[in-house]
C-alpha cells in the first residue's frame, strides 16, 4: 500500500487571531512528551498497516518549527525504521518565519525536510499585528533567504488576502514582494473569519479595521491571480499556484482522496476504507498514544457522501475530477448523480469534460462553493433549484 503521512505538531509561540485549528501556545516544554507519544503511535500504525510505502510526509501545526533539528531528526529516524519511504517522498515542513533559526533549517534539511512551507500571510507590519502574528516582514524576507541558505529548493509562501484593513494596494505590495523572492510554489488564501476566533469577537465588537468589501474583495483576487501567471506560477488549484514541476503532492493527496495516516492530537485518517481521528486535546492524546488507543474511529462515511466529497475536492483542482476513477468507485458517473447540475454548469459555460476528467473552467472556479451548494441540494432533493 501507497499513503501518505500527516504530522501535526500543535506548538504555537502564540496564536494567531484567525486560527482555529488545534494548537497550544506556550507549552514547549511538552514537546519531549509529544515525541515519546508520537513515535509510539507511528510504530504502531506501521504495524497495523503492514510497513507501508511512504510518498509523501507533511509536517503541519501549530508551528512544527519549534521542534529543534535533532528533534525532527529523531522523528525523521523512526519513520524511516517503520515505514518504507520511497526515495521521492517529498518531504514538507510548515515554518513561522519568526522560529525560524540557520541552525535549525541546516538541522531540517539534514534530516531529510525538502520542501519548506513559510507562512508569510503578508509583507506588511500592520496587517500582520492586527491578525496576530509573531513575525515582521523584514523576519520573513530574512526567512526565506536563510532557507536559501541552508540549501532548501523547493519553498512555498503563504500569503492571505481579505484581511481587517486590507487594500487592493497593499496586497499588491506583498505579491510583488513575493514574487521578487522568486518562491516554487505560492498558497495564496482569501480569510475565512471563523467563529469563536479572536479575530471574529473583535469583528463583532467593531473593533478596529473591518474586513474589505466585496469590490475590493474581488479586485484583490484577480490581480493577484493576474500577477502571478505573468510570473510563471500556473494556478493548479483554488488557492494554489506552482512553478511547473513543483505542485504540492501531499496536498493533491486529499484533493484526490487518496489514503493517508495522521499523527498527533487531533489529526484525522482516511486510509484502508476507514476514518479516524485523534483527540483534540494533548494530555488525553499522550494518554491514550501511551496505551495505544490514540485513533478513534469516526466511519466510512456513505456511498452519497463520498461521491459527493470526491467531486468537491476533485473540482478544486484545475485539472478537476479522475471520472474513470470514479466510475471504478462509484459504479456511475457525475453525470448520472448531478445531471441537473452538471447540465446547467455546460449551459453558462462553468465546467467542460475531457476525455476522463471533469473540470470547472476559470469562470466556474470563481464560484465553486455556488455549483457544489446547487449538487448537495439536487442528490439530496432531486432538485438543483431546491434550497
Amino acid at each position: 500500500m501507497d499513503l501518505s503521512l500527516y504530522i501535526h505538531v500543535p506548538f504555537c509561540k502564540r496564536k494567531c487571531a484567525y486560527c482555529d485549528f488545534y494548537s497550544l501556545a506556550g507549552m514547549e516544554e511538552q514537546i519531549q512528551a509529544y515525541k515519546d507519544a508520537l513515535c509510539l503511535e507511528l510504530a504502531a500504525q506501521s504495524d497495523a498497516y503492514g510497513h507501508p510505502h511512504v510518498r509523501t510526509i507533511f509536517f503541519g501545526g501549530g508551528t512544527p518549527t519549534l521542534l529543534s533539528g535533532t528533534d525532527l531528526g529523531e522523528i525523521m529516524t523512526l519513520i524511516r525504521n517503520q515505514y518504507d519511504v520511497l526515495p521521492e517522498c517529498e518531504i514538507t515542513m510548515e515554518g513561522n518565519p519568526g522560529t525560524l533559526t540557520a541552525q535549525n533549517l541546516a538541522g531540517y534539511l539534514a534530516a531529510g525536510v525538502n520542501r519548506l512551507s513559510i507562512g508569510v500571510q503578508s509583507f506588511s507590519d500592520d496587517l500582520l499585528q492586527a491578525i496576530g502574528r509573531i513575525h515582521t516582514a523584514a523576519q520573513a524576507v530574512e526567512a526565506v533567504e536563510l532557507a536559501r541558505q541552508a540549501g532548501f529548493c523547493n519553498l512555498n509562501l503563504d500569503l492571505m488576502y481579505g484581511l481587517p484593513g486590507q487594500t487592493p494596494e497593499s496586497l499588491r505590495e506583498s505579491v510583488k514582494t513575493a514574487i521578487r523572492l522568486n518562491p516554487e510554489h505560492l498558497s495564496c488564501y482569501s480569510l475565512i473569519v471563523e467563529p469563536g476566533t479572536p479575530l471574529a469577537a473583535r469583528l463583532d465588537a467593531g473593533e478596529g479595521a473591518g474586513l474589505p468589501d466585496e469590490d475590493s474583495a474581488a479586485e484583490m483576487e484577480e490581480d493577484l491571480k493576474r500577477r502571478l501567471r505573468d510570473a510563471g506560477y500556473g494556478r493548479y488549484e483554488v488557492s494554489n499556484y506552482a512553478k511547473p514541476g513543483f505542485e504540492c503532492r501531499h496536498n493533491i493527496v486529499y484533493w484526490e482522496c487518496e489514503p493517508y495516516l495522521g499523527f498527533g492530537p487531533s489529526a484525522h485518517s482516511d486510509c484502508g476504507g476507514q476514518r479516524f481521528y485523534n483527540p483534540d486535546d494533548l494530555t488525553t492524546y499522550l494518554d491514550s498514544a501511551m496505551r495505544g488507543q490514540a485513533y478513534m474511529m469516526e466511519g466510512t462515511g456513505s456511498l452519497a457522501e463520498r461521491r459527493y466529497e470526491r467531486m468537491m475536492m476533485g473540482l478544486r483542482m484545475t485539472r478537476g475530477v479522475d471520472t474513470a476513477r470514479f466510475r471504478q468507485d462509484f459504479g456511475t458517473e457525475p453525470e448520472a448523480v448531478w445531471p441537473g447540475t452538471m447540465d446547467e454548469m455546460r449551459r453558462f459555460n462553468m465546467l467542460v469534460r475531457e476525455s476522463d476528467r471533469i473540470r470547472l473552467t476559470e469562470s466556474g472556479m470563481d464560484v465553486m462553493n455556488h455549483w457544489l451548494v446547487r449538487m448537495l441540494d439536487e442528490e439530496e432533493t432531486g432538485d438543483p433549484e431546491q434550497k
